[in-house]
């Protein structure tokens, strides 16, 4: 195995991370809306999914590769976009880019990261794509997706589904904000948690240092600052002018409405991310898998579906593709892994990943990611 086996599993990392960064770091990760009803949703649908397994058949050797795009993946796991990366882990951004471009896996950076994109381009120029919170600003908007084809990210996935800035109730008991605001609690557990403490120190506190040319108020709240800097809604409109922009593939992530999604393709969208935002914008929204099972023919014949929210074990990456997504993201696993084990986590959630989906397919005697399909399904 090539990782480590004292955390064999993502909910191992999990564990250990919580442990050894402070709550605001983790709550803000782990963390959904409301009573987070809808984040567990995505964790239960996907133990309702019974795969039949087939014998008589030699499983020695199986492949893990996936398509997208036109490119050929190692494994069909990759890099969700989450803003304050480094928050998590000092470096963090950095250090997945790298594995991820060492590894062959698609790396999305978010618009509200803390690390200059230029730079993770520069990282994982094979694997990168860029995701794009649409600002409220046209020529906003024109200038961060000329930096983004500048800078030669491969794919633009625009996130529909955060219209407003969420009401997080562990953000809110936290005091989240940006620029840090040095409360007496956010001191004290950063003092309990020194090697975070140390690491941010050397890093410098992280920022949304792509967006902050645009920033109009020095102590906005998270949510305060996105909603301000943000369109309340993406529409078709603007859509149509991102695609114009645009000439590589164009995703769109958070899509849950039929009808959405038929108008995206119209308008020459090339694939989706099933989400739910990982249960952190709508506490009744439903889940990722439930969406997915929906899904009409119509839509999953002419885009490229890919899913995200509630995915945390590589079993859960094949009974996707049995369901009909042809690539999974993941990124509380992702991030669980840096909390927990700093720059060597990242490694170590896609070998985890790796030797899960290699088993499963073994399992139940598939030799191939790409041929895994509704059949498997009991």
């Amino acid at each position: 195995m090539k990782y480590d086996t004292r955390y064999p599993s993502v909910a191992d990392l999990k564990l250990r991370a919580r442990k050894r960064i402070p709550n605001f770091a983790y709550d803000y990760v782990d963390g959904a809306i409301d009573e987070e009803i809808g984040k567990k949703r995505n964790r239960d649908a996907f133990h309702e999914i019974v795969m039949t397994p087939r014998y008589l058949i030699d499983v020695t050797s199986v492949s893990t590769e996936s398509e997208l795009f036109g490119r050929k993946y190692s494994l069909p796991i990759g890099v969700p976009p989450i803003g304050l990366g480094n928050m998590m882990w000092p470096g963090a951004e950095m250090a997945l880019a790298t594995a991820a471009q060492k590894s062959n896996i698609p790396y999305i950076l978010s618009t509200f990261s803390t690390t200059l994109l230029e730079e993770i381009a520069d990282t994982a120029k094979d694997v990168c794509w860029f995701q794009l919170y649409v600002p409220k600003k046209q020529s906003v908007m024109k200038e961060i997706i000329d930096r983004a084809k500048k800078s030669g990210f491969n794919a633009l996935v625009v996130t529909l589904d955060i219209p407003v800035g969420a009401k997080r109730n562990r953000e809110l008991k936290n005091g989240l904000k940006l620029p840090f605001s040095f409360t007496p609690n956010i001191i004290w557990q950063s003092m309990i948690h020194p090697r975070w403490a140390m690491g941010t120190l050397m890093h410098g506190a992280p920022d949304f240092v792509n967006v902050l040319p645009y920033k109009e108020g020095p102590n906005q709240g998270l949510a305060e600052f996105i909603s301000d800097f943000a369109m309340a809604g993406v529409t078709l409109e603007r859509l149509k002018e991102i695609r114009k922009l645009w000439d590589g593939p164009l995703i769109l992530k958070g899509t849950q409405y039929e009808k959405n999604a038929l108008d995206a393709i119209n308008l020459g969208v090339d694939g989706f991310i099933v989400s739910n935002h990982g249960g952190r914008q709508l506490d009744a929204a439903p889940s990722s898998v439930q969406t997915l099972r929906e899904m009409s023919e119509q839509v999953r014949k002419t885009a490229t579906i890919m899913l995200d929210s509630g995915i945390r074990t590589g079993m859960d990456v094949v009974r996707a593709k049995a369901l009909g997504a042809d690539f999974s993201f993941s990124g509380r696993s992702f991030y669980y892994g840096m909390g927990a084990m700093g720059k060597e986590g990242a490694n170590q959630v896609i070998e985890i990943f790796r030797d899960e989906i290699t088993r499963t397919l073994q399992q139940v005697g598939c030799h191939a990611f790409e041929q895994m399909d509704s059949s498997w399904l009991s």
